[in-house]
């Protein structure tokens, strides 16, 4: 995820800093005594943390499409599914792109996932197939990452022209970030220290809050049945 987050990021400043060769920018420090390298910049991600989303970890729930493939064998009329399906089966074809019809050429068993043909499908390789959708459980967390935006050259008024330029550019693809979940601020700046360069190479370093979720989903099992008991007591 980071890597995306990073390659993002990357590719907006690639395409609107002006002066910086796209070759010059990356992850990475260059080696600054190369002068090939400047101006140069690089973005590093020095922090992290995480947040729960609300009241405790945000929790959704979603259908997911599930899509299988037997192999009749021309005697076989009962095939089990990997997951139990909700009602209704979406799409059962054998062979592939002839539609058969729930409960007049199948039958399906929600409560075991198995599925009963009428008539034994034909012998054939990966020639049934089955889509249905299964529940699934989306869990979110709030990822809050400190990036460092370091620019490089031997030229000073370059160094300053560069850094506003990079705030601008964050500034203007706000909404474009944001339609790929990537929310980003730039939050304060400072000169790197002269014993970290080379004499004669000038830096500076926008740190930028950047905020996003990660979403893992997990698939779930229906709830078979809810059984109340009456306390005759």
């Amino acid at each position: 995820m980071l890597d995306e987050i990073e390659e993002t990021m990357i590719s907006v400043l690639q395409e609107n800093i002006e002066g910086v060769p796209k070759e010059n920018i990356g992850r990475r420090k260059p080696d600054l005594n190369i002068a090939e390298n400047l101006p140069a910049i690089s973005i590093v991600n020095v922090e992290f943390k995480i947040e729960e989303v609300g009241i405790g970890r945000s929790f959704t729930t979603k259908n997911n499409e599930v899509e299988e493939r037997f192999s009749g064998d021309g005697k076989r009329v009962k095939y089990v599914l990997s997951r139990k399906p909700l009602k209704p089966t979406l799409v059962v074809e054998h062979p592939p792109g002839e539609r058969k019809l729930e409960n007049a050429d199948y039958f399906v068993n929600y409560e075991s996932g198995s599925i009963t043909f009428q008539v034994p499908p034909e012998e054939g390789s990966n020639n049934i197939l089955v889509r249905y959708l299964v529940p699934a459980e989306i869990k979110s967390v709030k990822l809050i990452m400190k990036y460092h935006i370091n620019v490089w050259d031997k030229d000073e008024l370059r160094v300053n022209k560069i850094t506003f330029n990079i705030i601008e550019t964050l500034l203007k693809r706000e909404e474009e970030l944001n339609l790929k979940s990537i929310a980003i601020r730039p939050t304060k700046g400072f000169n790197i220290p002269a014993d970290e360069m080379p004499k004669g190479v000038y830096g500076k370093t926008i740190e930028c809050l950047l905020e996003t979720y990660l979403q893992v989903e997990i698939p779930f099992p229906r709830i078979e049945k809810v059984r109340i008991e009456q306390n005759n007591d």
